[in-house]
């Protein structure tokens, strides 16, 4: 009955649709060809998963800045969109049944290292971040050798935009991502 009344009261639903339309525009922005060409990102599985994996904490970490329950709760279902994304991905790969769920988990324990990682090389003072996230996104693989400064500034850029980004707006799953230099 609870969620019934969720439903027309014109609640239910808004968690899931935020946190859907977060993740469509996070996987967009993750899988833009020009950071691929550039080596800000690895064209590869591993290196376009880094990137939702990327983009998703900056979506997180935007959301733990509203201390509110709906805000946590998107950001648990932003985080569950992911995964399931990797495991859609290798069933597209074809990858075998008995074999996804090894991978999937593999893939987890990366997403949730480099979300940490990243969590951490944000939260540095602001004349270090740039370095900082340079060489998180070096240890772990996520650029081209030497690119990796292109994906910090994609990264810092889009973090910048959303700190700007009223509260209302992130809750209702309104984010622009851009590229440096197009605003």
């Amino acid at each position: 009955m609870v969620g019934f009344r969720n439903l027309w009261s014109g609640r239910g639903g808004t968690v899931q649709a935020s946190a859907h339309m977060l993740y469509t525009d996070l996987a967009a922005a993750a899988l833009q060809p020009v950071l691929y060409e550039q080596g800000a990102a690895r064209d590869t599985f591993g290196g376009r998963a880094a990137m939702i994996t990327a983009n998703a904490t900056l979506v997180i970490r935007r959301l733990k800045h509203i201390d509110s329950a709906r805000a946590r709760k998107i950001a648990e279902h932003v985080n569950r969109l992911a995964l399931d994304g990797f495991d859609a991905a290798f069933r597209e790969l074809g990858v075998g049944d008995s074999s996804i769920a090894r991978k999937v988990r593999k893939l987890a324990e990366l997403h949730y290292g480099l979300g940490k990682a990243l969590m951490e090389a944000l939260s540095v003072p602001h004349s270090e971040i740039h370095q900082t996230v340079s060489e998180c996104a070096k240890r772990n693989g996520i650029s081209e050798p030497g690119r990796e400064p292109l994906l910090a500034a994609f990264l810092l850029h889009n973090a910048t935009c959303f700190a700007a980004a009223a509260d209302d707006d992130v809750l209702a799953g309104k984010l622009s991502w851009q590229l440096p230099g197009q605003d």
